[in-house]
């Protein structure tokens, strides 16, 4: 094992102040010397400093499915064993730790979502261009919307209005897909508007005030009809897109 993993798998415990004062010293000495373990430190505050602070609302996130469950079976198998100490009992803790850590983050993430626009949009954006890369051809063909909301409505269950294509204003309705969102799945419907890639997301249940945000060279609109808010994802710099935001704003319910 090198120093620097041997120091980084004691970081969240230096952080806590629950070292023995000479393993406290002997990572101390190394973060002294070591730029990059240095820094590793400083996350690992910034990240318990968050965790402080969100102490209450994380307590009230729901855990995900099976976490309590799996957490609680570990915690069975690592009941001390008679006379010897096997692997299994060593690594058990750490098992326990990295679900945690999963699920922090989760929570974190979550309310990274819920509080910043910016954010938001950020992982929005970053689905649009992953689904557009991966499942769309430049060539696809315009779409029917009665068609897709028929898909939608027979595979996932959702009672959503497709905005259909468009001719006066460009657009061409070319894909509808289920894609991620905090620890659910929504619809995210994919145009191609004079030629640039544009998507609508549907988040029902979701409620957010208006929004108008440039994240990773895309622009979003945010805006909440009833007990759903939309999403518009463009791109940032090309072209004007005024008319299509017009109409599917009109169309979305």
């Amino acid at each position: 094992m090198s120093e620097c993993r041997r120091i980084a798998e004691r970081l969240a415990e230096y952080v806590d102040d629950t070292l023995a004062p000479a393993e406290r010293s002997d990572v101390e000495r190394h973060l002294e010397a070591c730029p990059p373990c240095r820094a590793g430190a400083t996350r690992e505050r910034g990240a318990h400093a968050v965790l402080r602070a969100r102490a209450d609302r994380l307590r009230a996130q729901p855990l995900p499915p099976g976490l309590r469950s799996r957490c609680e079976a570990l915690l069975h198998a690592h009941a001390p064993v008679p006379a010897q100490t096997t692997w299994r009992t060593r690594i058990v803790p750490v098992t326990i730790a990295a679900t945690l850590i999963v699920f922090t983050g989760a929570a974190i993430l979550a309310l990274a979502t819920e509080r910043s626009d910016a954010f938001f949009a950020a992982q929005l954006t970053a689905d649009h261009t992953r689904c557009f890369r991966e499942f769309v051809a430049p060539d696809a063909p315009g779409l029917n919307a009665q068609e897709l909301e028929a898909r939608l409505m027979a595979e996932y269950g959702w009672d959503v209005h497709v905005p259909p294509s468009d001719d006066a204003e460009g657009i061409r309705l070319v894909q509808a897909r289920r894609c991620l969102y905090a620890e659910g799945r929504i619809p995210h419907v994919l145009y191609r508007v004079n030629g640039q890639d544009v998507s609508l997301y549907m988040l029902e249940g979701v409620t957010r005030k208006d929004a108008d945000v440039t994240t990773f060279g895309h622009r979003s609109r945010i805006w909440t009809r009833g007990a759903t808010t939309f999403v518009l994802v463009t791109p940032a710099a090309a072209g004007d897109f005024a008319g299509a935001l017009r109409y599917v704003m009109q169309q979305a319910h």
